[in-house]
């Protein structure tokens, strides 16, 4: 006779019960470790695109202005 085939039906429930509460718990913790760390890259990614946009646009307003400089 095995282990598992002697064990009480309350027991094998609260152990059922357990299992479920530790996945629920690992799957909660990855969604909001996810969910926080993607709050936390939009607001670091967000500043430094805009000021990346502002850099590039800066660059080309400076390449205009010499080519016009050239020109004249």
């Amino acid at each position: 006779m095995s282990g598992s085939s002697r064990q009480l039906p309350a027991a094998a429930r609260r152990r059922a019960l357990a299992i479920d509460l530790l996945a629920a718990a690992a799957i909660a913790a990855v969604a909001i470790a996810l969910a926080a760390g993607v709050g936390v890259l939009g607001f670091v990614a967000l500043p430094v695109l805009l000021v990346g946009l502002v850099w590039l646009g800066l660059e080309a307003l400076a390449r205009r202005l010499r080519a016009r400089r050239q020109l004249n």
